[in-house]
């Protein structure tokens, strides 16, 4: 019941994005751009969007050396398993399934691996979140203006977010022992184990480091793209809007952020003067280049360790996932 109702609900929201944006553009340019897209750019896009996989991989690699030892080519492998989970399973549950298939296959505290992806995220999250409004004031500053009580809420929300995590992170045993019952506490200890390796300066600086490495390879995907399509970005620019589009992907969708991160992209396009209809195609291509074929390799692999992904909503774990 309670999976059927997530998957409506993402498959509702995806679809009411994919109108809004469908609604504004013309699709038989849209075609015609899609048509004359330059191969030389696609290549690019298809190399720049693995070099991000492949620094996302060493990233998780890192975070997961703090629970055990752990192989460069496991990481990449349970790594294009998740991306292939997130094609399949609405509202990025495939960052749950890719942990809990991990930590199985690789005998790692489960809940400790999940939290390592949790500091991923938060990794992606925050550090995005900054570069977005960084850049908005560079690139699009009416827009910021326009938005600036929006934006100052987020920045506040962040802030304490920030704080809060903090004190998680540095302080975990006082803070939840206080306020939290003693399960939710064991609960939360055994989470926040994910985040041994970023409580080291240098553990911090690697892993802001990876992030950053890693979103300079989706903003080189984004100006091969644009050039691919025709389009007429900055380096600045394609940084922009590269931001809005990774951060799109918080919103809870259709599995593989379809709608969503169409919306958002050609959004984040026409805001920098970009003709919607090219807009469109670029993103498209983005989207498929940077996720069809690393599916396809999580596919395989998913087949070759015999891995099988049943059903949501197990009592113990929000993914129930067996090994066969």
């Amino acid at each position: 019941m309670v999976k059927g109702a997530r998957v409506a609900l993402g498959i509702a929201i995806s679809l009411v994005f994919a109108w809004a944006t469908l609604s504004r553009v013309d699709l038989g340019a849209t075609g015609a751009s899609l048509g004359r897209a330059a191969p030389l750019g696609l290549c690019l896009v298809f190399f720049f969007a693995w070099l991000e996989i492949a620094i996302r991989a060493w990233r998780w690699r890192f975070l997961l050396s703090a629970l055990g030892p752990v192989g460069y080519g496991h990481a990449l492998a349970y790594t294009c398993v998740g991306y292939f989970a997130n094609t399949l399973l609405p509202m990025r549950l495939g960052d749950v399934a890719r942990a809990y298939l991990a930590a199985t296959a690789l005998r790692l505290p489960r809940l400790s691996t999940l939290g390592s992806v949790v500091t991923e995220r938060l990794a992606d999250g925050l550090t995005i979140l900054a570069l977005a409004t960084a850049l908005g004031f560079v690139v699009v500053n009416s827009w910021i203006v326009a938005n600036a009580e929006l934006l100052l809420a987020v920045a506040v929300a962040g802030v304490i977010a920030s704080i809060v995590l903090a004190g998680l992170f540095f302080g975990r045993s006082k803070i939840t022992r206080a306020f939290l019952p003693r399960q939710a506490h064991d609960f939360v200890a055994r989470v926040l184990q994910g985040s041994l390796a970023v409580r080291t300066p240098r553990g911090a600086a690697t892993t802001v480091v990876s992030t950053l490495a890693a979103y300079a390879c989706a903003v080189c995907s984004m100006v091969a793209v644009a050039w691919a399509v025709g389009l007429h970005l900055t380096p600045l620019q394609a940084a922009f809007a590269m931001s809005w589009i990774a951060l799109s992907t918080a919103i809870p969708a259709a599995p593989g952020s379809v709608g969503t991160y169409e919306f958002v992209g050609v959004s984040a396009l026409t805001m920098l003067g970009q003709d919607p209809a090219s807009a469109l195609a670029a993103v498209i291509l983005l989207h498929a280049i940077g996720t069809v074929p690393v599916a396809i390799v999580g596919l395989v692999t998913t087949w070759a360790l015999h891995l099988r992904i049943w059903r949501l909503g197990s009592p113990t774990l929000p993914l129930r996932v067996e090994v066969a």
